[in-house]
């Protein structure tokens, strides 16, 4: 584990020096093999050209042919160069992007998670979670669409409360495992880059394999034999006709005919089967490598050696290793795609019926280990996002795992306590760190426009994000009860929906009110409540809102501009008060966001209108 960011950025550089000094060294030598295959196919020419158009000398023709065997030596081992110069510049790359994560250089990043934000998640859109700049966006290392998709569902995991403080502990020691060697974690993902480029992945194919008998339907070794002995006929009758000289020609043509309807038939029936396999035997192989990755990785930590053990399949309850499974499918894809040429499919059916062959190698294949097929996917996908994972610890060495507070009443569970804590999306140059504690009930928080209320609750929620995900934290410190998070900070109105920014709110806050109804513990982040309304309204609706919300297994954070509201529940023992201020002098407006206790009693807005020219 690299304890320290100068220790670190100490690694990386020396890291980027070797990297660059194998890639220029790979670069010269692929430039040296080049030049010494086209001398030697130039000389092959200068020697067999002379023999076949004039002196069929047979002096010329030995080194010709010798010049012609170098050659293609010289090209096999210049594809070897450039396939491990091509390795090294992917390895490159994939480092540079780690650099970039410790700065958070977001544009250097290439994949932000777009396609998995939705505005109806329960904290997602809030807690900036996908999108550019987003936590996804910083973190996720993932290659194929499995490790991505996985991913996504970690960060997404607080939202259905079905975690134990056990899982999330077993993800913390296997992030601490990858952490421990990083170079491992980049060679992965440079593979994985190189090897697995579709984004879906076979989405279209794996829908197909949880539906094994739909695989070469009606297709026995009975049958199968029968099609052959039909073959053997055909191939009989015309040898006959041709040696012999008897006239069976008729019988050919007609068990041709037969093989062309039997073709059409299992064609109809079958072609979303060939069209789903079609294509896939690069991305099979792609997959492969990465198997026998897993397969020949050494790990200690539960969840990682599990993945492992799947893969191995040792007593082949599930098929055999997972490399050798996609290996044999990999072979039937190829045979599948070689049907793809119009000429060769109808010549191969016609005379062989080559796709009731492959389709019944194919459905043996989805009987015996198309189910494991799908989970050794989704084990690849948890080994990816327990690689991004650990970025957490690589952008913030000095930081921690989180804790998780067990108790046997559930009311002790809703629990959130942190020392030096800051937004992990804020470079860290720019943070400013606070600490804070919420044992029960609310806290209401009140300050300045943008003094770091709406930032302080987006802080807590992406730290309890990562804590439940198993990830390191952006605190000194941070001990937290097992708790659904819900939210209600990014508020718009919907032409289409039909619907205001107000009552917007009134749903998303609708929906956290439901979830406390549960019983399970909660933690809620509601930023400047009721704000699209009057001010009566809004401290009448806040009092209810909090009525509903104080409960013993739910804690949460408010912030508000409200005074008249603070003043309502000064006296209620479960609600707390934090505050930020902010000082004025002659250069302007200074914010120090620092967390204090109590009440605020400031306002900007006439002073942040005059800096913008509106008195």
């Amino acid at each position: 584990m690299i304890l320290t960011a100068d220790r670190r950025n100490e690694h990386f550089d020396e890291r980027s020096a070797e990297l660059l000094k194998s890639c220029e060294k790979l670069a010269r030598e692929s430039f040296r093999m080049s030049t010494m295959r086209l001398l030697f196919f130039l000389a092959s020419l200068l020697f067999l050209i002379p023999y076949i158009v004039a002196f069929r000398f047979f002096v010329l023709l030995i080194p010709g042919i010798l010049c012609f065997v170098t050659f293609v030596f010289f090209v096999i081992k210049h594809i070897r160069i450039n396939n491990n110069l091509t390795y090294y510049k992917t390895l490159q790359a994939v480092h540079d992007e780690y650099i970039a994560r410790t700065v958070h250089a977001f544009e250097s990043l290439p994949d932000d998670g777009g396609d998995f934000g939705s505005a109806n998640h329960d904290y997602s859109a809030d807690l900036d979670l996908f999108g550019h700049g987003s936590l996804f966006h910083l973190l996720c290392t993932a290659q194929t669409f499995f490790g991505r998709k996985k991913f996504c569902d970690l960060l997404v995991s607080s939202s259905d409360g079905l975690q134990s403080p056990k899982d999330v502990i077993n993800r913390q020691e296997a992030a601490s495992e990858f952490s421990s060697d990083l170079w491992r974690m980049q060679s992965f993902q440079a593979e994985a880059r190189i090897h697995c480029r579709k984004i879906l992945g076979p989405k279209l194919f794996l829908d197909h394999i949880s539906r094994p008998e739909s695989f070469g339907s009606g297709i026995g070794i009975v049958r199968l034999i029968a099609y052959g002995c039909l073959t053997a006929v055909m191939w009989v009758a015309f040898l006959i006709s041709v040696v012999l000289q008897v006239n069976l020609y008729p019988l050919v043509f007609a068990i041709l005919i037969i093989q062309l309807i039997i073709t059409a038939v299992y064609y109809n029936r079958n072609k979303l089967v060939f069209h789903s396999t079609e294509g896939i035997h690069r991305e099979l192989s792609g997959y492969r490598y990465l198997f026998e990755k897993i397969e020949n990785s050494e790990v200690k930590s539960l969840l990682l050696s599990n993945i492992r053990a799947q893969m191995l399949d040792h007593d082949e309850t599930r098929g055999g290793k997972a490399s050798d499974q996609i290996r044999k499918l990999n072979t039937i894809s190829f045979m599948i795609q070689i049907r793809n040429q119009p000429l060769l499919f109808l010549l191969l059916n016609t005379l062989f019926l080559y796709d009731v062959y492959c389709l019944y190698f194919l459905n043996q294949w989805a009987r015996r280990s198309g189910p494991a097929l799908s989970e050794n996917l989704e084990s690849l996908g948890e080994w990816e996002a327990l690689g991004c994972l650990t970025m957490m610890g690589v952008i913030y060495p000095e930081c921690v795992f989180p804790t998780f507070r067990r108790a046997e009443n559930m009311n002790h569970v809703a629990y959130f306590s942190a020392r030096d804590m800051g937004h992990p999306l804020i470079p860290i140059y720019r943070q400013v760190r606070n600490d804070f504690e919420l044992s029960k009930g609310i806290a209401l928080v009140t300050g300045s426009n943008m003094s770091g209320k709406t930032t302080l609750l987006r802080t807590i929620g992406i730290n309890a994000v990562l804590a439940y995900a198993g990830a390191v934290c952006c605190a000194e410190k941070l001990e937290l009860g097992m708790m659904r998070i819900g939210s209600s900070m990014r508020i718009s109105d919907s032409l289409e929906g039909g619907l205001s920014s107000f009552y917007a709110e009134l749903l998303r806050i609708e929906r956290i009110i439901k979830r406390s109804r549960e019983e399970t513990p909660l933690l809620f982040l509601i930023d400047e409540i009721f704000r699209g309304t009057n001010s009566k309204d809004r401290t009448e609706g806040a009092l209810l809102v909090i009525k509903n919300l104080m409960k013993p297994w739910v804690v949460g954070l408010l912030s508000t501009h409200d005074y008249q509201l603070c003043e309502a529940t000064r006296n209620e023992k479960d609600i707390s008060f934090f505050h930020f201020s902010e000082t004025y002098d002659e250069d302007g407006i200074h914010f120090d966001y620092r967390l204090s206790s109590g009440v605020s009693t400031s306002s900007n807005a006439r002073y942040l209108m005059k800096m913008v020219g509106i008195e």
